[in-house]
C-alpha cells in the first residue's frame, strides 16, 4: 500500500485513535504532576512545560491552517515542531530522568509516541494531500474530534495552572 492509497477515513482514524491515546496518557501524567507539583516540580520545569504547551498550540494551529493556507503554514509548523521537540528533550533529560518512576516513564513513552503519530499523520494528510476527503467524514468523527479537543484543552488548562 502506498500513501496515496490511504483513504481519508483511515487518516482520520489514525489521527483520532492516536489523539485519544495521547489524551489518556497525558491525563494520567497530569494526575502525577498534580500529586508531585508542590514538592518536586520546580518553576524552571513548569516553564519548560508551558513552552511545550504554547508550541503545541501553535503547531496545531499550523496543521489546521494548512486546510486554508496550504504550504504557507510550513515554516510555522517546522519552527514550532522543532522548538516543542527540543523542550520535550530538555524536560525529559533535565527534569524527569532522575525523578520519574518506571510507570511515569512509560506514560511519557506512550505520550510522545502517540503525539508523534498524530502529528505525522496530520502533516502527511494536510501538507501532502490537502486534507482530501475531510469534509466527507461521518458526523461522529467530528464529534469525537471536538471531544478530544475539549479534553486536551482541559488538561492544558490544569497543567498551565500548576
Amino acid at each position: 500500500m502506498t500513501l496515496a492509497e490511504i483513504t481519508p477515513i483511515n487518516w482520520a482514524r489514525i489521527v483520532l485513535v492516536s489523539a485519544i491515546l495521547f489524551s489518556f496518557f497525558w491525563g494520567l501524567d497530569a494526575l502525577t504532576h498534580k500529586r508531585i507539583a508542590e514538592k518536586e516540580i520546580t518553576d524552571k520545569e513548569l516553564n519548560v512545560h508551558r513552552i511545550i504547551l504554547l508550541c503545541s498550540l501553535l503547531m496545531e494551529i499550523s496543521l489546521v491552517g494548512v486546510y486554508w493556507f496550504g504550504w504557507i503554514m510550513l515554516p510555522l509548523f517546522i519552527a514550532t515542531f522543532i522548538t516543542r521537540t527540543a523542550h520535550e528533550f530538555i524536560d525529559e533529560l533535565k527534569f524527569h530522568v532522575g525523578r520519574c518512576t518506571q510507570k511515569e516513564s512509560y506514560l511519557h513513552l506512550g505520550m510522545w509516541t502517540t503525539v508523534l503519530v498524530k502529528t505525522s499523520a496530520l502533516f502527511i494528510w494536510g501538507f501532502i494531500y490537502n486534507y482530501n476527503g475531510i469534509t466527507d467524514l461521518p458526523f461522529y468523527y467530528y464529534l469525537i474530534a471536538v471531544l478530544v479537543l475539549i479534553t486536551m484543552s482541559i488538561i492544558s488548562y490544569f497543567e498551565w495552572q500548576r
